[in-house]
């Protein structure tokens, strides 16, 4: 795990906001931000090795399975499942995920589910791709609970800044 990750994920990295200088307030809120787009952006990259390899899983239940051109051909279909609308109601975030988060995760995920599996799912025999399977969904969870108090702790910062804000204790800046 990233260090920055579980410190911020400690309990006790909220504690005591209220008395926490607010340019350090801002700091922890670039921090998380940071912290959840790069998460987010492995937890997608995970997604997409899951979608293709549960289309096999599906393919192999339904008397099919085996091809790996089968599978290319069914990209975009698989690919846009699940697309919604713009608008997450948060505030948009940059999007070049950093570095520094994605490339430890990007590692995790390869380690648990490479690319060289999801190139080779056709030829995977039922057990290693039901414990592929298994592994990214479990690693996609541990994401999804990161970014679950992400999301808390970043909504907590936003709502102690506006106090600030909306108190006159602190000027409105966009960081």
């Amino acid at each position: 795990m990233i260090p920055d990750l579980q410190r911020v994920l400690e309990p006790t990295y909220l504690s005591g906001l209220v008395d926490v200088p607010t340019d350090r307030v801002r700091e922890m809120r670039r921090e998380c931000t940071d912290l959840e787009n790069g998460l987010s952006y492995v937890r997608r990259v995970a997604q997409g090795r899951l979608d293709l390899l549960a289309k096999e899983t599906e393919s192999r239940t339904n008397g099919g399975g085996g091809s790996l051109r089968d599978l290319v051909e069914r990209l975009p279909e698989m690919l846009s499942g699940g697309v919604r609308g713009a608008g997450s109601g948060r505030v948009e975030q940059e999007l070049d995920p950093p570095d520094h988060v994605v490339d430890p995760l990007t590692d995790k995920l390869d380690r648990a589910v490479g690319p060289n599996v999801v190139t080779s799912v056709a030829d995977l025999e039922d057990d290693a791709l039901s414990a592929a399977v298994i592994a990214l969904a479990n690693f996609e969870e541990e994401l999804s609970s990161a970014r679950h108090f992400l999301h808390s702790a970043i909504d907590s910062i936003n709502d102690e800044l506006a106090r600030r804000i909306a108190g006159g204790e602190a000027p409105v800046s966009p960081t």
